[in-house]
């Protein structure tokens, strides 16, 4: 198998971060069994760390690889968000007609989905963040088509600005009498685009990111977890929170963490490393669903313990699946070795055995190209 001498493919701890993520997600989502509640409230940092890494490995230097690796992500994401609505879509149908609820449409429930990405329904909630995926590089690639990507610095700013304004401080500028919303929750433009556009300034950064030693990345995440407190504590005593589902700490956290991953490589990969992406999109899809239901079946007669566990064993279980299905068709809608293709790397399903599979070189600090 030939290889490509000049550039070397880089695998680092990007891979088990992911994973990492979800149990945060999990946490933030469903709440962590442990009695005073600072885990769950700094967990919201897992959700911007997963925009940065997409943003960090999809926007590539190169305006045309940079193009051809955004319409691959718009692909797959349009097909991942198709396939998840309809499978959200016929459980809440199930579950509807099984309790005997209803449920009223409405316009601005329309709206909501359609433009804030709102899901109207009791199970499935997290869909928005596929949908947030899919508006934000569909938005990246047209820039890219008018050749405004060199800009993103200056809309990155200006989305940052959106972000804190309709979010943690849409208490204090009286957000609630200009459009009739209190706040604006996280969607596709005011948390999908500014952090896949930091992850693209990372990328571009990479080599600073690589200089940056341990402990520093270290400090700057409990710094973070710090400014989450202080920012809640302070916006709760001026009596001005309405919001507390982004926080700037869960900014300089999930900055700190990606960055961390980045800098630490591997030497040879596995099937963490190979299928991270599928298992994390796996287990983000599963996990909701298998937690509203045990929720909706099993909680007259176990509310404690699901209050208590129900979040890690809805985890757990959209693990194991994960990992048998993380090689699946299905797995594939949110993996692919294009990368590792590209730059001639081994891949696990190679089957040429013309020439023995050597480790590849370990890695060094320098420019180099990742796997997806």
């Amino acid at each position: 198998m030939m290889r490509n001498t000049d550039d070397i493919v880089e695998f680092n701890c990007t891979g088990y971060l992911r994973l990492i993520l979800m149990l945060f997600v999990c946490f933030w989502a469903f709440g962590c069994p442990e009695p005073t509640g600072i885990v769950t409230t700094l967990s919201g940092f897992a959700t911007p760390a997963f925009f940065i890494l997409s943003g960090y490995y999809v926007l590539e230097n190169k305006r045309e690889v940079r193009m051809e690796k955004t319409l691959r992500k718009i692909k797959r994401s349009a097909l991942c968000f198709a396939i998840i609505f309809f499978i959200y879509l016929a459980i809440n149908i199930v579950v509807i007609f099984l309790h005997y609820t209803s449920f009223t449409f409405s316009k601005r429930a329309l709206f909501n989905f359609v433009v804030l990405n709102l899901w109207p329904l009791k199970i499935g909630d997290n869909i928005w963040f596929i949908q947030a995926l899919l508006y934000a590089y569909l938005v990246i690639f047209i820039a890219d088509k008018l050749k405004l990507m060199k800009y993103y610095k200056i809309f990155l700013a200006v989305l940052i600005v959106i972000m804190l304004l309709t979010g943690e401080f849409a208490g204090a500028i009286r957000f609630d009498t200009i459009l009739g919303y209190p706040y604006i929750p996280g969607n596709w433009l005011t948390r999908a685009l500014p952090y896949i556009l930091i992850g693209r300034l990372m990328r571009e950064k990479k080599k600073s990111l690589m200089k940056v030693k341990i402990w520093k990345y270290l400090i700057a995440f409990v710094v973070g977890g710090g400014l989450v407190m202080l920012e809640l504590l302070i916006l709760g005593w001026a009596g001005v929170l309405r919001y507390d589902g982004h926080m700037i700490g869960f900014g300089v956290m999930a900055v700190a963490l990606c960055g961390l991953a980045i800098s630490i490589p591997i030497g040879r990969p596995n099937r963490v490393i190979h299928f991270d992406s599928a298992i994390s999109g796996l287990m983000y899809v599963l996990m909701n669903p298998i937690y509203c239901l045990m929720v909706l079946f099993l909680g007259e007669k176990y509310l404690y313990f699901l209050k208590m566990l129900g979040g890690p064993v809805a985890l757990l279980i959209s693990f194991l699946l994960s990992l048998i299905l993380c090689g699946t068709p299905l797995g594939r809608v949110f993996f692919t070795n294009w990368d590792m293709r590209l730059a001639d790397a081994v891949v696990l399903d190679d089957d040429d055995d013309d020439e023995p599979i050597q480790p590849p070189t370990p890695p060094v600090r320098g420019p180099r190209i990742e796997a997806d």
